[in-house]
């Protein structure tokens, strides 16, 4: 598997539910051509979000909306998208969830002498408690959505990782979003790591894509063999 490139984020994140709507375990790993920021539907209908939809377009950076909540996140060339479908053993909680999409991107980038922790970013976007962090910045956010089908619990786990710097236009639209939504603190650029920071130079960022899918394919076998196991 390679990493699957669409147009826009919206198909890819349209690709991400429709693995989950089949209910079948599932990898993918995605990317953008086009850049925009993808927004709760929350933030998206507010008036004063729409209002700015024309200067943020100008800049660059066009409004989508995803279904999930959060924060406003950059997509396209500077985004890696890892999105894993699981099946999710009884008694499983949210935090197990995190925990395994973090822990893939962790064992992955290990491969690579990247250290990684978890941890809230002041001043990140999307920031979380579950973000990926290395030297004390945000490298990946991650999200979850579960769904229920014949008894059974499955997840759609999501990585954002940064690959490269977003070009610096991004910074001042999200400081615009940010006020059109009423919160005081804009994202800075101080707070955020790109995989193109970590690596050698020579090597590009998407090179850690076979080691992704790898960490994520042991994940996924752990889990279906628990499921056989327990049925």
């Amino acid at each position: 598997m390679t990493i699957v490139t669409f147009q826009t984020a919206d198909e890819g994140i349209a690709r991400e539910q429709a693995l989950l709507a089949a209910g079948r375990p599932a990898i993918l790993l995605w990317q953008a051509r086009e850049q925009a920021l993808v927004v709760p539907a929350a933030w998206a209908g507010r008036d004063a979000v729409r209002a700015t939809e024309h200067k943020l377009a100008e800049a660059g950076w066009p409004l989508l909306a995803r279904t999930s909540g959060g924060g406003a996140v950059p997509q396209g060339p500077c985004t890696l998208n890892l999105a894993l479908v699981a099946p999710l053993p009884a008694g499983s909680r949210i935090e197990d969830g995190y925990a395994l999409i973090c822990g893939a991107v962790s064992e992955a980038l290990t491969r690579f002498e990247v250290a990684t922790g978890t941890g809230a970013v002041p001043g990140a976007f999307c920031d979380g408690s579950w973000n990926v962090i290395s030297g004390g910045r945000k490298l990946a956010g991650t999200a979850q959505r579960w769904r229920s089908m014949a008894g059974a619990r499955t997840a759609l786990l999501h990585a954002a990782i940064l690959t490269v710097p977003p070009s610096a236009t991004v910074w001042p639209a999200l400081a615009l979003l940010h006020h059109a939504v009423g919160l005081v603190e804009a994202p800075r650029s101080e707070s955020h790591m790109a995989l193109s920071q970590l690596l050698p130079p020579t090597m590009r960022p998407t090179s850690v894509a076979g080691a992704l899918l790898r960490a994520a394919e042991d994940r996924l076998s752990r889990l279906l063999t628990h499921r056989q196991q327990a049925a």
